[in-house]
């Protein structure tokens, strides 16, 4: 019996097209300071493999995990949805 292995996936919204298949995909997390109590937000940038290369700006996208595409780039989009 061949177990699966569930593939990692993050979704963010596209906030730059680097080159012809490449797209930067920004995640925003919300903290909470242990100490003060203040809510504050951090971004994370993902560079993402983007095969057909026409998700635009803006878009929101789930990304998944894959083999190491170039030094930076080991993420594939899955699935867009346009914001229009």
């Amino acid at each position: 019996m061949a177990d699966q292995k569930k593939l990692q996936t993050i979704r963010g919204t596209v906030d730059k097209i680097c080159s012809q298949n490449t797209i930067r995909v920004a995640t925003k997390i919300t903290k909470v300071h242990p100490l003060y109590r203040k809510r504050y937000g951090q971004v994370k940038h993902y560079i993402a493999h983007d095969p057909e290369g026409k998700t635009p700006v803006g878009s929101l996208v789930t990304i998944v995990a894959c083999r190491p595409i170039s030094k930076n780039k080991h993420w594939v989009v899955a699935t867009a949805t346009s914001t229009d």
